[in-house]
């Protein structure tokens, strides 16, 4: 493989990497702010819209709350870490040669 076509290769597989990598954190996102309009209806979604799910801290509060352990969560969140890793472990910056 030459030189330009393993640079498109490489920015392709980036972009895809980052784009999985941006839905997971969507669907973790959607998921919090549904939780939060469960437990406290229309106000509860408006805080979910404008606040951040606290990756870490949520997670054990929803398990206090549930009284169920939010395995999906931690899936998604580690499918996001992964190809975040991903994206990183592709990208040069063609600035830099």
């Amino acid at each position: 493989m030459n030189g330009r076509a393993r640079n498109a290769a490489r920015k392709l597989l980036t972009g895809l990497f980052v784009i999985i990598a941006l839905a997971t954190a969507f669907i973790i996102w959607l998921g919090y702010v549904a939780v939060w309009y469960q437990w406290q209806g229309v106000l509860g979604g408006l805080i979910g819209l404008f606040t951040s799910p606290g990756f870490v801290i949520f997670p054990f509060i929803y398990w206090v709350v549930e009284d169920t352990f939010p395995v999906r969560y931690f899936i998604m969140w580690g499918i996001s870490i992964v190809f975040w890793g991903l994206a990183g472990a592709t990208f040069k910056d063609d600035e830099r040669r």
